[in-house]
């Protein structure tokens, strides 16, 4: 599936979401809203996402904890109407 190419933060993290299927913060450790636009994406636009917590380590060794959001196959239409809508402005 080809998307064209985002203009805006919540279309990137909405463009990874449909190419990969799942987005992190590890995604995006340079992008500080990242949280709220996956919050957007959920309760503006009503896209159901699955959640998994990932604990991992950090480059200090401290261990760390962060979600790794994933989108259902059954709202991948739904995703792609919502990225064609928020990506024209």
């Amino acid at each position: 599936m080809t998307l064209s190419t985002p203009v805006n933060n919540r279309a990137e993290v909405l463009h990874t979401l449909i190419q990969k299927g799942c987005v992190s913060i590890q995604d995006y450790p340079y992008l500080s809203g990242f949280r709220t636009r996956v919050s957007e994406l959920s309760l503006r636009h009503s896209l159901t996402l699955d959640s998994e917590m990932i604990r991992s380590t950090n480059k200090f060794g401290n261990n760390i904890a962060y979600k790794k959001h994933i989108l259902p196959q059954s709202e991948q239409q739904k995703a792609v109407a919502i990225y064609n809508e928020i990506n024209r402005r």
